[in-house]
């Protein structure tokens, strides 16, 4: 039972991550940073845009010596993971571009961990069962992880085109029921006029 316990815990030790959400004012650039301590760190990077405008912000990342790694304009989410070839610090930066006028709610996920190696495998492969268990649901997790986070998006995403159609249906109803009270206000007096001129008429 300690060896389960310890081996968890090692796997828990092995990533560092750090999820995060954060309100992006417009024409607002804000970067976060994570550090690789060795060359061979696998480095994992996730966001998504859950409220604001399109669902759209620009990102970048960069290396160290700012030497530019992935970028993107106008992206809902991206999710991306690379090797740290240097050690450094590396910046993941948002902007909420010129052309945007809302601010926008901006999740995301900046993971560092430790990349398997040839010799690690060979090591994994000597594991007794318990161990392997243990990996394939830590693995699992993951997966899970990430689909919940898919589908919390989709459900905001949703409510947002659901509250945007509701306010366009109230709108559109207000300026119908002014139409009809116009054209009956018109129709009124157009049946007036027409009684009035047959009198003077007469």
């Amino acid at each position: 039972m300690l060896r389960k316990l310890v081996l968890l815990l090692a796997l828990l030790a092995m990533a560092n991550a750090v999820t995060l959400r954060k309100w992006i004012a417009s024409h607002e650039k804000t970067c976060y940073f994570a550090s690789a301590d060795a060359p061979g760190k696998k480095i994992a990077f996730y966001f998504a845009v859950h409220q604001g405008g399109n669902f759209d912000i620009d990102y970048e990342v960069e290396g160290p010596n700012n030497r530019q790694l992935f970028k993107g304009e106008a992206e809902r989410q991206g999710d991306f993971v690379f090797t740290a070839t240097q050690v450094g610090e590396y910046a993941f930066c948002f902007k909420n571009g010129l052309a945007s006028f809302a601010d926008k709610l901006v999740e995301f996920d900046i993971t560092v961990e430790d990349e398997a190696r040839p010799e690690d495998v060979a090591k994994r492969a000597k594991r007794d069962e318990v161990a392997s268990s243990v990996v394939t649901i830590a693995s699992d997790l993951q997966q899970i992880t990430k689909f919940m986070k898919y589908f919390r998006l989709r459900e905001n995403r949703n409510f947002a085109t659901v509250s945007s159609t509701e306010s366009r249906i109230w709108w559109f109803s207000a300026l119908d029921s002014l139409c009809v009270v116009l054209v009956a206000v018109i129709q009124v007096y157009a049946i007036q006029a027409l009684f009035t001129a047959k009198r003077s008429r007469l």
